[in-house]
């Protein structure tokens, strides 16, 4: 009677669980394999990724039954890389704030360019309408191709500060804009207001701007904005709800504020100084420094199309900004790797970053390993930024040797996700 009663609940659930043999199986047979950015490589080593997890690492690895097979015996296989800070493109810079489907659909092709580029994690650290959390939950559900979000939702700012492209003439007076569902903040009490809802509808880390910046028409990166309570409250109520705060700070007093109300991250840190760097090191708390988008500035690359207050700001902002990268690189503060660009096809990635930063002092296995594990650590996702039995089975082939020659890290050759063959450029197949 037991026994009939068992097979009768196994026939209603869809028989019983699916066997091993049965289950989707990748073997990936690399060249060279940088399983651990802090170890030393392995030669002509497999992969084995069972159910999008890696059940397998070493040499002569037998083949599941029915397995899928990946040759990428002339690549270097490593990490999938992860941005920990970017944008979402929404459209050209001056044309104002296009409505929140639009912005959707704009942003829609840059998280699936980003996957295909070898990204398997990005921060989104500020957007409007909470399209990050949309898009985040489009990838999770299957509908939309791209990597894991770690969304902010809208960054906390203060009207008429680094967050604030709005153009309404004064005469409009936009009081149901300026208020802390969409991030504007002008009291500790408008700034707990502002995290909460930030949360509620989505978002998985909180992002502050604490200073004024580049990209914002009307202000300065020398600017203090976010007041330290306002800081020390917002900080307060993120953790506790298990969730990490970031903030953009761009000169040395704010800085300093923002990790005295406690920030996980310092993003940018032009004008750390060597207190601070001393601190952030003590206390674990990350830096992201986000170079290229400098250099670019510093160097006008026309494909950018920056305005003139754009390059005027950020050109006066470099004097310090590579001084104190160069600062927290000898200190020995924890980095993660972050674009701070807006992905579109076709657009700089953080693989650009990751060149960027060894061309300001990093070495190529320094800056591979910010992009995969600080990028993990940073992020909250334990299961990324190395190739191991139980993690995520996620991989990144590129042509050449990205430890020796950091300009192979764009020589995208295939990309696996979750166990998924995302693109093959060695046979020339791409899903």
């Amino acid at each position: 009677m037991k026994r009939s009663f068992w097979v009768l609940i196994l026939l209603l659930a869809g028989g019983p669980a699916v066997s091993s043999a049965s289950a989707r199986t990748l073997i990936v047979h690399c060249g060279t394999l940088i399983f651990d950015t802090t170890r030393p490589p392995m030669t002509n080593a497999d992969v084995v990724i069972v159910d999008g997890r890696v059940t397998e690492v070493g040499h002569d690895l037998k083949a599941p039954a029915g397995a899928d097979r990946l040759d990428l015996s002339g690549e270097t296989v490593m990490p999938g890389v992860i941005d920990a800070h970017s944008h979402m493109y929404t459209g050209p810079m001056g044309e104002g704030i296009p409505s929140v489907p639009l912005q959707v659909l704009r942003a829609a092709p840059g998280m699936t360019y980003a996957l295909r580029s070898g990204i398997v994690a990005i921060r989104v650290l500020g957007t409007a309408g909470f399209i990050d959390v949309a898009l985040r939950d489009a990838i999770d559900e299957g509908t939309l191709e791209g990597p894991h979000i770690i969304p902010a939702a809208h960054a906390l700012t203060i009207p008429g500060g680094h967050g604030d492209f709005n153009p309404m003439p004064p005469e409009m007076l936009m009081t149901d804009y300026y208020t802390p569902l969409n991030g504007f903040v002008n009291s500790p009490a408008d700034a707990e207001k502002a995290v909460h809802l930030q949360i509620k509808y989505g978002a998985r880390v909180i992002k502050l701007l604490a200073s004024g910046g580049v990209a914002s028409p009307l202000d300065s990166p020398t600017a203090e904005q976010l007041s330290p309570e306002e800081m020390r409250v917002a900080v307060e109520q993120a953790h506790m709800d298990h969730i990490k705060v970031a903030a953009h700070a761009e000169n040395t007093n704010t800085i300093h504020d923002a990790l005295a109300a406690g920030v996980d991250s310092i993003e940018h840190g032009a004008g750390l100084d060597q207190a601070e760097a001393d601190y952030m090191k003590a206390h674990g708390i990350f830096l992201v420094p986000t170079l290229h988008v400098v250099d670019s500035i510093v160097h006008v690359k026309p494909e950018y199309h920056y305005p003139a207050y754009m390059i005027r700001k950020g050109q006066a902002l470099a004097k310090i900004h590579f001084p104190s990268f160069r600062l927290a690189l000898a200190t020995g503060v924890k980095m993660a790797t972050g674009n701070d660009g807006f992905y579109h096809p076709g657009s700089a990635t953080v693989l650009d970053e990751i060149v960027t930063d060894v061309k300001y002092g990093m070495t190529p296995q320094q800056a591979l390993t910010a992009a995969t594990r600080g990028g993990a650590e940073l992020l909250g996702l334990p299961e990324l930024g190395t190739i191991a039995v139980g993690k995520e089975g996620d991989l990144l082939a590129v042509q050449g040797d990205p430890l020796t020659d950091i300009g192979a890290i764009k020589h995208t050759r295939a990309v696996v996700y979750q166990g998924r063959i995302i693109v093959n450029h060695v046979t020339g197949e791409t899903r």
